[in-house]
């Protein structure tokens, strides 16, 4: 007797003791994940990894340098893909490649296998695992340790390490906010630690900071002396703000909420991400100023901070993310239960 025939047998029995005769559901999905299984019995995930890659990179020549392979084994493996599909998933040119309708539509049913596979593994894993973690820039260190010791110190009720979370390890790396919804989908980071909010669908958010913005100027400014600031002393300021592109989101939710507060500020993009920079442009530009919450900032001799005149600021909210109904949001939502992180679903 099979697995499957001694499992629906089980079940079979399980029905007759509850006066339930019928056909159960789950004996129907599980034979339909085999019928499914055996009509890709000839997929390779290496060409779902080739195939997503191309699309992120924009060419073929980019995707097999990431991939560390060689231009035309790449286009080989990829015209394979199109042939077991039967259909053309590229449009090639000079300027690289597009997806076609028939490649839109397959990149739409398949971006989430790989981050699915990875919680199918992860869910039962008796090895250690290593996650990968996105961080956007400016992130502070004691958010990444908060969330170090969260995601891989988790506890079950009784205090004990998690049963199927044994010695699990974070492994971060900068990752503009940009492009964690993307890697974050794919599969290639587990979770993300970004600001809200993002414009990226499907995913699952647990807070850990939320400290409202403050105005920050160099010590030379000459507001810097003023206890206390205006709306009219704003205006006459222009903000050093993320460069176009960076920070989706939060940075055009914060200028937003300044102009409806009366503030309608001049943006002047830089680097925030560089600390020299940003304390560089501050110090040689008279009429600069920027917008941090208090603590980043206090321990830095050359600025000075000041609250926003208003009784509601806009904030910053650093989360942790993770794709929705995977087993990486479940983990978040139990460690946000654990530690007082504010989860949000939607």
């Amino acid at each position: 007797m099979s697995v499957l025939d001694e499992w629906t047998g089980q079940r079979t029995s399980t029905r007759a003791d509850l006066d339930a005769p019928g056909p159960d559901p789950a004996d129907d999905v599980l034979l339909r994940a085999m019928t499914d299984a055996r009509e890709v019995d000839d997929f390779d995930m290496r060409h779902l990894r080739y195939f997503l890659t191309v699309v992120r990179a924009g060419t073929v020549s980019a995707a097999a340098q990431e991939l560390r392979i060689s231009q035309p084994s790449l286009s080989q493996q990829i015209r394979r893909l199109e042939q077991r599909i039967g259909a053309a998933l590229f449009i090639r040119s000079s300027r690289g490649v597009e997806l076609t309708v028939g490649g839109r539509a397959f990149l739409r049913e398949i971006q989430g296998i790989p981050g699915q596979l990875r919680s199918a593994i992860a869910a039962v894993a008796p090895a250690p695992q290593v996650w990968p973690v996105g961080v956007c820039g400016g992130v502070p260190a004691e958010v990444l340790i908060e969330v170090q010791n969260g995601l891989s110190g988790r506890r079950t009720h009784n205090g004990q390490q998690a049963a199927h979370q044994p010695g699990a390890k974070l492994r971060m790396r900068s990752v503009d906010a940009a492009d964690q919804g993307e890697l974050l989908r794919h599969g290639e980071i587990a979770f993300g630690i970004v600001r809200l909010p993002i414009p990226v669908p499907h995913v699952v958010c647990a807070v850990i900071r939320d400290e409202p913005l403050g105005v920050v100027m160099a010590r030379e400014h000459p507001l810097a002396a003023r206890p206390e600031l205006t709306l009219r002393d704003l205006n006459r300021q222009r903000l050093l703000w993320y460069e176009e592109g960076c920070a989706p989101g939060f940075a055009e939710s914060v200028p937003a909420h300044l102009a409806r507060l009366g503030w309608n500020t001049v943006l002047h993009p830089a680097d925030q991400d560089q600390p020299a920079l940003f304390l560089h442009a501050l110090r040689t530009t008279p009429d600069l100023v920027a917008l941090r919450p208090r603590r980043a900032v206090e321990r830095e001799p050359h600025l000075v901070w000041r609250p926003l005149p208003t009784p509601r600021p806009p904030r910053e909210r650093l989360a942790v993310t993770a794709v929705r109904n995977s087993h990486t949001a479940r983990v978040l939502q139990e460690v946000a239960a654990e530690r007082g992180w504010l989860f949000l679903a939607e």
